[in-house]
């Protein structure tokens, strides 16, 4: 029992941080004020999570600035294209660039989706603790069904 009583905390400190970190990172990408800009695809490179895009847009001194972004395929109902005429870029940072308003969500969502998995791992695993704890002649080791 005492492995499991450890997994079980082990899991619900990942759940913990996971949840945490998930929280901080959507809330960093929230306040981060965005400009649109009109941009130019110069060229799109099929990559296996999507495209890479090579694109230009206006700099903060008027003078064109290329960089490459990654845009996921998106498939549904809601989804928008892999680029569509716009970039947003940072107006504290010129050179965080993404291709849609809300593009750098996917640590967020993913660690989000992470700790909630590994919660409810935490509370199977301290059930079945509990469980042990409560009724030690039924996970004694060497004792078999009648």
């Amino acid at each position: 029992m005492g492995g499991l009583a450890v997994g079980a905390v082990v899991a619900g400190l990942v759940s913990l941080a996971s949840i945490a970190g998930a929280v901080a990172l959507a809330r960093r990408e929230k306040r981060t004020r965005r400009i649109q800009l009109p941009a130019r695809l110069l060229s799109k490179t099929f990559m296996p999570p999507g495209y890479l895009l090579t694109v230009e847009f206006p700099g903060p001194d008027g003078a064109p600035r290329r960089t490459t972004v990654m845009s996921a395929i998106r498939r549904g109902l809601g989804a928008t294209p892999e680029f569509q005429g716009w970039v947003w870029v940072a107006a504290d940072d010129p050179s965080d660039v993404v291709v849609r308003p809300h593009a750098r969500m996917f640590w967020p969502v993913f660690l989000g989706v992470l700790g909630a998995i590994m919660l409810v791992v935490t509370m199977l695993l301290g059930t079945i603790v509990l469980a042990g704890a409560m009724a030690p002649e039924v996970f004694a080791p060497g004792t078999a069904a009648p």
